[in-house]
């Protein structure tokens, strides 16, 4: 098929400090002026999938756009040296202002981009570019890792962390130098690699990237003034840039899609559909949902690229937007979307609290549901074992060697570390719709207290299959009752009559999640830990329960 664009390879932008960046633009095959939308990625703009999976690139020229894909700083064709985040906003600034003054230009640019090139739009509006009309970040992130920056005893992803770090960033980095590294030796087997402890001493970045920035971050070892600069989520009530957020019910910056929504101030519009990180075709997991991938929302758009041209078309060239709502949800489970002015606040909530007579372990122990508060004054010992923790299956999860999506829980279930607490058969569909919240009171036999929690729609026929699940880590007084209350995840699902309701339980989730060593430690600096309990309550002074927003009627 004959191509209709001209295609113009690495042309150069030079920034203000004499670095080159190099783009490759895409632009109609005729001599007019036309608005320019951008992406800037450190993941090589040849890859096929910037060019025709996530969005297709022709039909954004075809549309009247020049399309502009940059190698940031420091990776492939650009030049520099390449650190995370932090060079983005000036360089951000600067790439804008340089397209905004092409010859094919019209002067007016949008970028866009998901993850880490989600990062690069937020980055470059926190500068405020003039030439900057509109961005459309796809699930990403405001405020990357700076949790784990700011405290030490903080949860670390370091299961994506590390996957991103060896996988998608080193090898690139090693070509510029000129090492001849195999890195495939450890890309071969990063599965079972992610799960080294203590992470500061990663034999696969220690033998081929000693100084990378990955124990930097995992150190701490960057200085305050530099943890600020790269967290923009105190930026986006500046930022008036008009925002296209998009997310997915299992992406692993789910959470962080919708914050930054919340508290952006320009306008906005919000799409979650039953996507993952790296599929947005309706398949999550085990599951296929039916008109998300195309025809999607109540305006039945034809796909993710046909959104993006109508929302940059809007703001760039002042057509009209022809679509009502702000927000846009995907209700699994009903086949159908939503189109609401703002996200769901649930009026009413459901409370499902755990009950067991002392033995909830695994999916056939006495663990039980109840939509009142329990009567009977009982505990269950949860088991954290730092040699053989709970091992992370679907989800949100973004980790080599797993997949995100809705699976079968029930081998996780029928483990030993793991409480599990099911409902009777539902009389009448319940359609789950918001943030999925947690109540729990628990001990720890150290300071460190990890909790994790997976809500599962649970079939007739025994099968169990995730909706919901998150991990938390709170500082206790050993052996002393706390009470953790904690948001879950957000999710629009409806489970259906005859099915039930489940609550599993773990003190671990690895390798997504680092591990509690029970002596105060975790993963990252240790790995001397020895098994032993940590104690999940629930009675009348301790009810213990999981809170479920409804869809309001």
């Amino acid at each position: 098929m004959k191509r209709n664009y001209i295609l113009e390879e690495n042309v150069e932008c030079k920034l203000s400090d004499g670095t080159i960046l190099r783009s490759d633009v895409y632009r109609p095959n005729d001599d007019h002026r036309y608005p320019v939308l951008m992406l800037r990625l450190p993941y090589d703009k040849k890859t096929p999938r910037y060019f025709n999976e996530y969005v297709e690139v022709p039909r954004m020229v075809d549309a009247g756009y020049i399309v502009i894909l940059q190698d940031v700083r420091g990776r492939f064709a650009s030049d520099g040296a390449f650190y995370p985040f932090v060079n983005e906003r000036k360089d951000g600034y600067e790439s804008v202002e340089w397209a905004a003054s092409l010859p094919c230009s019209n002067g007016k640019v949008g970028l866009f981009g998901m993850s880490y090139h989600g990062y690069t739009q937020f980055a470059a509006a926190a500068e405020m570019p003039p030439s900057l009309k509109a961005i459309a970040p796809v699930m990403s992130m405001t405020d990357p890792w700076t949790g784990m920056l700011h405290n030490e005893n903080a949860l670390v992803e370091i299961g994506s962390f590390a996957t991103w770090t060896l996988e998608s960033i080193l090898p690139n980095m090693l070509k510029r130098r000129g090492e001849k590294r195999n890195v495939q030796q450890y890309t071969d087997d990063l599965p079972d690699w992610i799960s080294y402890a203590p992470s500061n001493t990663w034999p696969p970045l220690k033998e081929l990237d000693p100084n990378s920035f990955f124990f930097d971050f995992i150190n701490k070892n960057m200085n305050q003034e530099m943890i600020e600069y790269i967290s923009l989520y105190d930026h986006l009530q500046e930022m008036k840039v008009p925002a296209l957020f998009i997310g997915g019910w299992f992406d692993s910056l789910l959470k962080s899609t919708i914050k930054a929504y919340q508290n952006y101030t320009g306008p906005s519009m919000l799409w979650i559909g039953p996507w993952t990180h790296t599929e947005m075709t309706g398949r999550a997991g085990e599951c296929y949902f039916e008109d998300s991938a195309t025809s999607i929302g109540m305006d039945k758009i034809q796909d993710p690229t046909e959104l993006h041209i109508r929302w940059f078309d809007h703001w760039l060239k002042d057509k009209p937007l022809a679509i009502d709502k702000s927000v846009h949800l995907y209700k699994m489970g009903q086949k159908t979307w939503e189109a609401l002015d703002r996200l769901p606040a649930s009026v009413h909530v459901q409370h499902f609290y755990l009950e067991s007579n002392g033995d909830a372990r695994t999916l056939h122990g006495d663990g039980r549901l109840m939509m009142e508060p329990t009567t009977i004054d009982s505990l269950n010992k949860l088991l954290l074992d730092p040699k053989n923790p709970v091992p992370s299956y679907g989800g949100n999860s973004i980790v080599a060697g797993q997949e995100a999506g809705m699976f079968d829980q029930r081998k996780i279930q029928s483990r030993k570390d793991v409480l599990v607490y099911t409902s009777r058969p539902l009389e009448t569909p319940l359609n789950i719709y918001g943030l999925v919240q947690a109540d729990i009171w628990a001990s720890s036999p150290s300071s460190l207290l990890d909790i994790f929690i997976r809500v599962s729609d649970v079939n007739p026929d025994g099968r169990a299959y995730n909706i919901v699940d998150s991990f938390h880590r709170e500082v206790v007084n050993k052996d002393q009752p706390a009470r953790i209350q904690m948001g879950v995840n957000y999710t629009a699902y409806q489970v259906k009559a005859g099915h039930s309701i489940r609550i599993e339980i773990a003190a671990s989730n690895a390798p997504q999640y680092d591990v509690n060593q029970n002596n105060g430690q975790t993963s990252i600096t240790a790995s001397n830990g020895l098994p032993a309990y940590e104690t999940i309550y629930h009675s009348k002074r301790y009810p213990s329960n999981i809170i479920l927003p409804l869809e309001n009627t």
